[in-house]
């Protein structure tokens, strides 16, 4: 059963039916507050590393991170979960500092399109507001859906156009690993939306720079939220990586297939990387595959593990990895296009 609600601005459903101002879920006067979440292991740190890396870790704060240059606003939303009547609460705040192209109109109009990533992909709409930079939206919308579920998907917000011709123009998307009782307010960078079929699973990987054997240890952990098959042909899964050094592919290590169980595979594998030559750059490529049954294989999406690495996450978990030798490093992450 799903239940949707949406609440109109100052009102809030609370459980047992009771209708009554609710400052903690419509309160805009909180500050906006960019909230990301990584999980790591405890740190490691070796008596052995040796001084001739002192040169890496010395030259790690002039790196800058590159991105998509492009920005087309933020969007706050909250989330929270009622254990005991087991049902998630998505409320959309608002829209700041929107920029988005003119198409011809005298005046554009916006709504977002929201979806859950569960098995059976759950999908709501929001009002259709004039555009302006700032927008305020404050909807609410309520689903019963199992926690455990929930966990292991995410949320996608499209940002839509409403003129002659309704067409998607940015979105964002947040994992939901972290949802439950306590309510959190996220603001999400909008980015173009990819031209390419990127699906949004998730991959669980750990590093270690470990400079007394000269190598790189990756552990393939886990993924989540992965797609469910849209044929009747079974489906598995497995991540191919590429290390690459000196402009060419110098190492290659794969998982073994797994088939999927409630949108997760855990593969808990552990790979070595030599680095050929520590006087230059190393990145590693993490491609997540899918297998049907007849053996084709279909590449999801990728993850670049380096300090050039355009994804922030990535590259911090690089450099904080190069920056302490012995320390292994968690992240989750969300995949990229080819």
């Amino acid at each position: 059963m799903i239940l949707i609600s949406v609440l109109l601005p100052g009102w809030n459903l609370r459980p047992g039916g009771d209708q009554r101002l609710s400052s903690s879920m419509l309160d805009l006067s909180s500050p906006q507050t960019h909230m990301q979440h990584f999980d790591s292991l405890t740190s490691v740190h070796s008596s052995t590393s040796s001084t001739r890396f002192g040169s890496i870790e010395s030259s790690l704060d002039s790196i800058t991170l590159s991105g998509d240059e492009r920005e087309l606003g933020k969007v706050c939303v909250q989330l929270s979960y009622q254990e005991t009547l087991e049902q998630v609460w998505i409320t959309l705040v608002q829209c700041s500092e929107l920029n988005l192209p003119p198409d011809g109109s005298e005046q554009q109009k916006i709504g977002f399109k929201g979806i859950i990533t569960v098995p059976k992909p759950i999908q709501f709409k929001s009002s259709i507001k004039e555009f302006c930079q700032d927008v305020s939206f404050m909807e609410t919308f309520v689903f019963a859906l199992r926690l455990q579920q929930l966990r292991c998907s995410a949320l996608v917000l499209r940002l839509q156009t409403h003129t002659n011709k309704k067409r998607t123009v940015a979105e964002c998307v947040l994992s939901l690993r972290q949802l439950g009782a306590q309510e959190t307010e996220h603001w999400l960078d909008l980015s173009p939306r990819s031209k390419s079929s990127v699906c949004h699973a998730e991959l669980n990987l750990t590093t270690c720079f470990q400079p007394v054997n000269g190598r790189i240890q990756l552990q393939v952990l886990a993924a989540q939220n992965l797609p469910a098959s849209s044929t009747p042909l079974t489906q598995a899964f497995f991540v191919k990586v590429e290390m690459h050094q000196l402009g060419r592919v110098v190492m290659k290590k794969k998982t073994r297939v797994m088939k999927a169980s409630k949108g997760q595979c855990r593969w808990a594998e552990t790979f070595h990387f030599l680095l050929a030559a520590l006087e230059h750059d190393c990145s590693l490529s993490v491609k997540l595959y899918s297998r049907s049954s007849v053996r084709r294989k279909q590449c999801l999406g990728q993850i670049l593990l380096g300090f050039d690495s355009p994804v922030p996450e990535a590259g911090e978990q690089w450099k904080d990895m190069m920056a302490h030798p012995e320390k292994v490093v968690s992240v989750w992450h969300g995949l990229s296009p080819l």
